[in-house]
């Protein structure tokens, strides 16, 4: 009865065009009215108690930390130095673009900013050495979803808030998988490009000029490789000068890890340090992005944070409504009953939110499951921290998933393609990503492992 009627007014909500974070809201206060009679100031003090957490605090300091990269273009200089490596073995640049994926999800915690600031940067150079359009977009879209597994993750931040889990626990927790994804990412990406022949190493004596020098070459398009003349190749980029070049932006990922590792800081404290060290890379150091721009960052990440509290806000009612209603124990009770097994569980938990991802962003997928998954998880003997990054691996899937996967619209962006083209060339990615959901889900020590060891 609660769950149908749940169900119906969400549905009704959704489809006449209203935000899901106020559906969830109305939702939730509807059937705390209708059945249990809640007076609204309860209701709201709830609300309150949802957001008014001291690690939730580092989510806006984490998303002005990916947008300043993404405005100061710091993505280049990390290009450059991967690049300097790989570019002359066959796929080199689109490994390096995986290497950089890697790298940018230990220092801003979001796919979409990853996806955006690396999308702007490689289009023009990869399609340079005859990447299609289509593979380059869905590599970047992919790839930017390790922002979720490695730490600092917005996720885990949430999930650790909502469940009381230390975030330092669950940010140890997915580094293992975050890597193995992308060992795997880099074997895909290595075996299509043989088999399609795309990026064939340069063989010529023309050099390319890295993105940190290409201003000494005159203004180039966000991207693009900058060709030298033949009496420029004594201005050639070496190891040294690029290590040079790139060593603020190389800092970042020691500076935030070996603070959070160190017991510097809290995860809190070192995203409004990543902020502040990204802020002065860009608008010190680098100069490439104006100090005048930083209202605009600001305006835009305190915009998009306001959007996440508003969602966490109807998720957290949701998830009272249900636990003040009983349907939370009686869940419970019904899957003890019916003698589910732990991986039968999993299975379905699995399928459950892969068809939620294919209608939620990942956020809302998170806060409806939490309080409905996790007493059951509990119960059947799931580690919580193990499914923690189960959920987390599920949420890097649906970013990814039409018709909702904002990774998506974030390339169609980017590229200018359609977003059903972007779809195409994510599909051998996606592939992978549900053989790291599978391996995530089945073998509870790749997430667990470090954690013990440590």
């Amino acid at each position: 009865m609660v769950i149908g009627t749940f169900v119906i007014i969400l549905f009704l909500l959704l489809i006449s065009g209203m935000h899901i974070a106020v559906a969830l809201g109305l939702t939730a206060t509807a059937l705390l009215l209708i059945f249990e009679g809640m007076p609204l100031s309860v209701i709201a003090q709830n609300a309150f108690i949802s957001v008014n957490s001291y690690a939730l605090a580092a989510i806006p300091f984490f998303i002005l930390a990916g947008d300043v990269i993404l405005e100061g273009r710091l993505a280049d200089r990390l290009l450059d130095f991967a690049g300097l490596f790989l570019r002359r073995v066959r796929a080199g640049l689109a490994m390096a673009v995986v290497v950089s994926s890697v790298f940018f999800a230990a220092v801003s915690g979001s796919s979409v900013a990853s996806a955006a600031a690396l999308g702007r940067s490689v289009m023009e150079l990869l399609k340079d050495e005859d990447y299609p359009q289509r593979f380059i977009a869905g590599l970047v879209a992919a790839g930017s979803t390790m922002g979720l597994l490695i730490p600092p993750s917005l996720t885990f931040i949430l999930i650790g808030s909502m469940q009381g889990i230390p975030i330092v626990d669950l940010f140890t927790a997915g580094i293992l998988p975050g890597l193995f994804e992308g060992a795997l990412t880099i074997s895909a990406c290595y075996y299509l490009c043989r088999k399609h022949g795309w990026g064939n190493p340069k063989k010529d004596d023309v050099s390319i000029v890295s993105f940190a020098n290409r201003a000494e070459y005159g203004p180039a398009t966000a991207g693009a490789a900058c060709i030298e003349s033949p009496n420029a190749k004594k201005s050639k980029p070496t190891i040294s000068s690029l290590f040079v070049s790139s060593a603020g932006v190389l800092l970042m990922p020691p500076l935030i890890l070996g603070g959070i590792y160190g017991g510097f800081f809290t995860p809190t404290e070192v995203a409004a340090v990543a902020f502040a060290y990204a802020l002065l890379l860009a608008t010190v150091i680098y100069r490439t992005m104006p100090v005048k721009k930083t209202v605009s960052v600001l305006s835009r990440s305190l915009k998009q944070s306001g959007m996440i509290y508003f969602v966490v806000i109807g998720g957290n009612l949701v998830g009272f409504t249900l636990i003040s209603l009983g349907v939370t124990d009686s869940i419970t009770e019904v899957v003890a009953v019916s003698g589910i097994t732990k991986w039968q569980f999993l299975l379905i938990v699995n399928t459950i939110l892969l068809m939620l991802g294919a209608v939620l962003d990942g956020i809302s997928v998170i806060v409806l499951s939490v309080p409905v998954l996790y007493p059951v998880a509990t119960s059947l003997g799931v580690d919580p921290i193990h499914f923690a990054v189960i959920l987390t691996a599920n949420v890097e899937v649906a970013t990814l998933t039409p018709p909702v996967g904002l990774n998506l619209y974030v390339m169609s962006g980017v590229t200018g393609l359609p977003v059903s083209e972007v779809a195409r060339g994510i599909g051998p990615f996606y592939l992978v990503q549900i053989m790291v959901l599978l391996v995530v889900t089945y073998v509870p020590a790749l997430s667990l492992s470090l954690l013990k060891w440590l």
